[in-house]
């Protein structure tokens, strides 16, 4: 082919090309019409439309293909006039300047409409934008595409986003009605309705949106026909609707800024009249934020500098002016410059804003007082100057109006501490006063230099500000002192003692930032504890039990013996030792002997504060509550304070009668135990001593001087023993002037651990034991005769022929799976008065179990309960007969306890028995009955204390009691992991409100219809029953429900409306295979 030939056919292309775009422009064709009309093959066609799928770009076209219907047509909206692309193009430069980071959507749409543009402004225009690729990354780019598929297809988006004055982002599902530019700031805004909280239409910035998702597949939502955004944003100054209540604002601008208004066209801007003086008032109607304050249209009205005054609202006008006085402040000569004013806290009230100044120095103060009963009100006091120093860095300034996020202001401090002053607890205090305390390893403590935190921070923050030199001379302008820097080696312990004390220095500080952050922002609402008045009460206790000696109610024995215990307690308390034992039979006063105790304790210990008494079952703690509560009615309100979850009720927002009101002051005072004595659990105190989180160690220094009452410490587990006992004895030191307690009929041989609790540590565990004679005390006591059935397993009939005999009769098992069975078959039987506790009964059936048992032993009907270890958790019956399944030792005591209580009897009847169906809650508790069957093979078998001193060191042979993980973190000093690790409850068990009655019911359908929250928790607890989930997830009869503030699904409770998997008699019944068998 020559050349002539050869443009001759690119000449005929070209026009089929051109004659293809025509056809196209007016309507969809298959490649085979536009075969038919151009008069060629099919195939050729479908070459030519490959052709102009390339030229795509440069022709300002886009080619649609519709595989369906087999069609080609063009979208004409894009085919653009030259002026078109010069506003196109202009309006995405203007949106990439405005944009945080880079942004590669408005890169890409840029570069396209270059290549529209003729020679040389294409070139001119294509190397513009190319240059803007050296922006760093931001998130509004991948944003956008993720919110357009969302708006386009009308997909549900889910994201975190940053709201004003929150500490963590807020997880939002939103619908996508529109698309917006802020006239105020030329940031993206995405308009529509979120559906997690209030369900109403809300704007969000795109650049501020986090983890962007789309929901689905789900059915598409539909944008209703009535929204205009036009309507929506008629108030806006930039971007924020008022929601229907706007606000008018009213401005006087001076002569020289007036006609500059009146060329603004700006929107919803009136004219009210020009001044004789030239001036010219204007009226604004604009939307504001939650707070009522016109938040877009300040920054608009200070760039208009001393030409703007501010008639009204007075909110903006005295905002304004507080700015502009520290604007002022700021650039004013140095020589006689009053020094800038750093902010701590924000309030509502722009004028009551708290100063870093007001609030250092009070956190400082409180610190140290909180500190002075374990004599570490210096550190303390230091502690609380660095704790915030962060929060003179500029960055931590803008953060407080809105400006900033992300920020860490707490390790500019620990930096200080750690570096410049060589101390360890007080740089660890620092860190943690909003993270939690964390490590104190070498490797860990490097960590804190803020030049590796500002290069790579394990929270992903940033740092307020990296020249510590900076912050130091801030506070110092403040008129906060600092001490000279230290030479000191930094020394790095290994020890629980040493935890402990970082612990209570912890504590002092945090209740400090506490304290003072409440005050400032509820004003002071924290009520004043009665003090302890030991002598008043010490006085009131002695005359009660003076009562309860007289009461010939009871035989004169027992009346006797209490006498004795209590006595002896009384004696105890003039020794000097601070770690003690109190061991004695079940029934003897041991509750009020070892108040007795404590208060003589106080009486002459002057550092002794408050009382704290501890105890493993809620039940128990109500019965003391109610003991306490009688006894001290005339001390002043909160002089006994329950800390615990049966505590809390229910508050509305009204704080309308004055239970409300005591109810607020308990939950203040509980926080940090304010208050003269305390009642609260083995949990709460324990595995709050052992707890790097600020709520949670905050009650902490409290607890120096307090004497601390613990009651059935058998319950204590026996692989936390070591490290338990190890930071009790570190509190029953001199340096914290705590008194510990151990009280049981059980005593475990704890003493027997003293070298593994000393090693390492300052101190063992040998406590004085309060009972001067105590097989003596045994032997007087003994109220029951305990028979060994161990050889053969005893079959469920057998065991129902003995209810039969026995009309008032206890028989305690170890699985719910056996109290059922037995129960089922003793029903067949027709037993009169039969009845069964165990965790399948919610609490509040439970409650009416007990009180239905108690009335009928009291009147002497039959009376047969079939129950499983739950009737020992401090369960205060009396039966003359009981029947209790191999078990740990203490567990047959426990039992025993349960039988001729109160000694009314001659002498009362437990059989221990092996059952047909031998099974056990756990491995530990399966090797402590096998030890007590060993123990009774070797001779007769006693429940007195010299038998279970023997048990239990045989049972520390067993059994680990130490945890070698928790060792571990104690020797690497990993306050957070072990704070994780040590738990005296471990159960993967869930929570199931089930239908005992009405009131259940009914909160079943609050949370369907409203989601939980802690009140309904609270309310639901007397309804709820454990069980262990199977493998395969949540079974069909359990119904999940959802957080009523966030509506994610809360993974810990259920509901099980089916009423009839709960048996009126034996509770929560679920399918077999459940692994409920297995809770007792």
């Amino acid at each position: 082919m020559d050349d002539s030939d050869s443009l001759k056919a690119t000449h005929e292309k070209a026009l089929r090309l051109v004659r293809i775009l025509e056809l196209l422009k007016l309507k969809p064709w298959t490649a085979q019409q536009l075969a038919t009309a151009l008069g060629v093959k099919k195939r050729a066609v479908l070459y030519y439309l490959e052709d102009l799928k390339e030229l795509e770009p440069y022709l300002g076209f886009r080619l649609l293909h519709d595989p369906l219907r087999h069609t080609y047509a063009l979208n004409a909206g894009v085919l653009l006039s030259d002026i078109d692309k010069v506003v196109a193009h202009t309006a995405l430069r203007m949106l990439y300047h405005h944009s945080p980071g880079h942004n590669q959507q408005y890169l890409e749409a840029m570069l396209k409409l270059a290549r529209g543009l003729p020679e040389p402004a294409r070139t001119v225009a294509q190397r513009s934008a190319e240059a803007m690729a050296a922006r760093g990354p931001g998130l509004e780019g991948s944003n956008l595409e993720k919110i357009t598929s969302a708006w386009f297809r009308r997909q549900l988006v889910q994201f975190h986003y940053q709201l004003p004055g929150r500490r963590e982002p807020t997880k939002f599902e939103l619908e996508t009605y529109f698309i917006e530019v802020s006239r105020a700031n030329m940031a993206v805004y995405v308009i529509g309705r979120e559906r997690s909280y209030k369900n109403e239409l809300r704007t969000f910035k795109l650049a501020r949106m986090q983890f962007v998702t789309l929901v689905g597949p789900t059915e598409a939502y539909e944008i209703p026909a009535s929204f205009d955004p036009r309507e929506y944003l008629s108030d806006a100054w930039g971007i924020v609707g008022s929601g229907g209540n706007p606000v008018r604002v009213k401005l006087r601008f001076l002569p020289q800024a007036a006609q500059r208004i009146r060329e603004g066209g700006y929107p919803n801007l009136k004219e009210l009249g020009q001044r004789d003086d030239g001036s010219l008032v204007v009226e604004v109607t604009v939307g504001t934020d939650e707070d009522g304050f016109p938040i877009e249209l300040l920054s608009w009205v200070q760039s208009w500098g001393p030409r703007v005054e501010v008639l009204e609202p007075a909110n903006l006008r005295d905002t304004w002016l507080a700015e502009a006085r520290q604007l002022l402040q700021q650039y004013e000569p140095q020589s006689w410059m009053a020094p800038k004013t750093y902010w701590a806290h924000t309030h509502k009230d722009r004028a009551r804003w708290q100063t870093m100044q007001e609030h250092v120095s009070e956190v400082a103060r409180l610190a140290a007082e909180k500190a002075a009963p374990f004599g570490e009100s210096e550190k303390a006091g230091l502690s609380g100057r660095l704790h915030d120093l962060g929060k003179y860095g500029d960055l931590f300034q803008l953060r407080l109006e809105g400006k900033e996020r992300g920020l860490d202001h707490w390790s500019a401090g620990a930096h200080l501490a750690l570096f410049e002053y060589r101390l360890v607890d007080v740089a660890l205090a620092v860190q943690g006063h909003h993270i939690g305390l964390q490590s104190g390893a070498r490797e860990s403590l490097k960590g804190m230099r803020l030049e590796s935190l500002s290069q790579k921070h394990p929270l992903e923050l940033r740092l307020t500000e990296t020249d510590i030199n900076l912050l130091k001379k801030r506070l110092q302008a403040d008129g906060l002192e600092l001490p000279p820097s230290s030479q000191a080696q930094i020394s790095v312990s290994t020890s629980a003692a040493t935890m402990l004390d970082t612990r209570m220095l912890f504590s002092a500080l945090v209740d400090a930032d506490f304290l003072d952050t409440e005050r400032h922002m509820q004003g002071e609402v924290r009520p004043s504890p009665p003090p302890l008045q030991p002598e008043r009460a010490l006085e009131r206790l002695e005359a009660h039990l003076n009562r309860l000696a007289a009461d010939e109610n009871l035989p004169e024995g027992i009346r006797c013996l209490r006498q004795q215990v209590s006595g002896a307690c009384a004696q105890a308390a003039d020794q000097p030792e601070r770690l003690f034992t109190l061991t004695a039979p079940t029934g003897l006063g041991k509750t009020l002997a070892m108040l007795r105790f404590a208060l003589k304790r106080a009486v002459q210990d002057q550092r002794a504060r408050r009382i704290v008494v501890v105890l493993p079952y809620l039940s128990i703690l109500d019965q003391t509550a109610q003991i306490y509560q009688e006894l001290f009615a005339d001390f002043g309100p909160h002089y006994i304070l329950e800390d615990h979850s049966l505590a809390y009720r229910p508050l509305r927002k009204e704080l309308s009668d004055e239970q409300d009101l005591a109810e607020l002051e308990r939950r203040l005072l509980a926080e940090n135990w304010d208050a003269p004595i305390i009642l609260t659990t083995n949990v709460q105190l324990l595995e709050s001593l052992h707890a790097n989180r600020p709520g949670a160690c905050r009650k902490l220094h409290n607890l120096a001087g307090s004497v601390l009452l613990f009651d059935e410490v058998q319950t204590l587990p026996t692989h936390l023993a070591v490290p338990t006992l190890k930071t009790l004895s570190r509190l029953a030191s001199e340096k914290y002037g705590t008194t510990v307690v151990f009280a049981t009929a059980t005593q475990p041989a704890f003493d027997a651990l003293h070298d593994k609790v000393k090693e390492g540590e300052p101190q063992g565990w040998q406590p004085v034991e309060m009972i001067p004679e105590l097989e003596a005390l045994f032997r007087n006591t003994r109220r029951v005769q305990v028979e060994w059935w161990l050889k053969d397993p005893t079959p469920f009939a057998h065991l129902v022929t003995l209810l039969e005999v026995d009309p008032q009769a206890l028989m305690v098992l170890n699985l719910k799976r056996q109290a059922h069975a037995l129960f089922r078959q003793a029903a067949e039987r027709g037993l009169e008065g039969l009845y069964h506790l165990s965790t399948a009964l919610c609490p509040a059936h439970r409650l009416k179990v007990l009180e239905e048992v108690k009335d009928r032993l009291r009147e002497g009907q039959p009376c047969r309960l079939i129950s499983t270890q739950v009737v020992e958790a401090g369960v205060e019956l009396d039966f003359p007969m009981g029947y209790r399944a191999l078990a740990p030792l203490e567990a047959i005591a426990q039992t025993a306890g349960r039988i001729n209580r109160h000694g009314l009897r001659r002498e009362g009847r437990l059989v221990v028995f092996v059952p047909e169906d031998e099974g056990y809650p756990d491995k530990a508790y399966q090797q402590a009955a096998r030890l007590t069957r060993a123990l009774q093979a070797e001779g007769e078998l006693t429940l007195e204390p010299a038998v279970f001193r023997r048990y239990y060191q045989s049972l520390y042979t067993l059994q680990n009691v130490s945890d070698p993980e928790i060792e571990t973190l104690i020797q690497t000093q990993n306050y957070a992991e072990l704070a994780r690790r040590y738990r005296l409850i471990e159960t993967a068990a869930v929570n199931v409100v089930v239908p005992y009655n009405d009131e259940a019911l009914a909160l079943m359908q609050e949370a369907r219809d409203r989601g939980i929250a802690a009140d309904w928790i609270h309310r639901a607890r007397p309804y709820t029953v454990p069980f262990f989930l199977p493998k395969g997830g949540p079974p069909s009869f359990l119904e999940t429900i959802f957080l009523r503030y966030g509506r994610s699904e809360v993974p810990d409770w259920y509901l099980c409306p089916d009423q009839a998997l709960y048996d009126r008699l034996l509770g929560f019944t679920p399918e077999e295979g459940s692994g409920a068998g297995l809770v007792v």
